[in-house]
This record gives C-alpha cells, structure tokens and sequence, in this order.
C-alpha cells in the first residue's frame, strides 16, 4: 500500500500528483486518457478487449497498443521502490487501479455535492460547495 494515494486532476489538465513527483506528460495521449478513464472508474475491473476498443478503435492492433500503454503508466505510477500491482492491477483478461491509491477531483467533487444536499443550512451548503 502507499504511504499517500495519486491524487489525480481530471478538470483541467489531467495531471498525477503524489507528494512532490508530478505526472503532467504521459507516452501517448490515449495512454493519458486510458488514466483518466480508469481513475474515474477506479470501482470496478475493466476488460481488456474493452479499453482497447474504447481508446484504439481506430488502430489495427488495439490489444497490442494497450499492452504498449500498461507497462508505461506502471513505470510512471509504481516508480522503482513500489511493488507491481499496487496502483495499477493487471491480469490477462482485466485492469484497474486500487481503490486507495487513488483519489481524483471529480470523485471530490461529487462527495462534495452529496454532503451539501443532506445539509439544511444555507450558509454551510455554500461552504461545502467551495
């Protein structure tokens, strides 16, 4: 596990951030969007043959760049020092990332949103909602 989770900027420029070290560049931009996309839907497993599709509809060999984009979002997220599998999980027919070692602003955003609605008073809605 790690001692403090990506935080992961989906509104605006999608950056990764933990700590010090920033992830702002990635080795493609689909393998940027193939973070998002997983860090948005960090609930569940995701099928291969699925995000392949998803973000290499348009290429002749979507597994093969899938397999290209892992490796490299696993260097960038498990540095040297933390163990394979513990930010991004893959196994031969699904990926994802772990629950706690992410967080992003979307799903802050949206607790934020949650928390504001079960509260009556006006001035502290507005509060949560900054």
């Amino acid at each position: 596990m790690l001692e403090q989770p990506w935080r992961i900027t989906l509104c605006g420029s999608l950056t990764a951030r933990r700590g010090t070290h920033v992830i702002s560049r990635f080795r493609t931009q689909k393998t940027g969007l193939l973070l998002a996309y997983l860090a948005l839907h960090s609930d569940r497993m995701h099928g291969r043959e699925e995000l392949a599709e998803l973000f290499w509809y348009d290429s002749d060999g979507p597994l093969s760049n899938l397999r290209m984009a892992l490796p490299s979002l696993r260097r960038q997220l498990e540095p040297p020092g933390v163990s394979p599998g513990t930010v991004l999980v893959t196994g031969r027919t699904q990926v994802g990332l772990v629950t706690d070692a992410v967080r992003t602003d979307v799903a802050d955003f949206r607790a934020a949103i949650a928390a504001a609605a079960r509260v009556h008073d006006t001035h502290r809605r507005i509060d949560l909602l900054k």
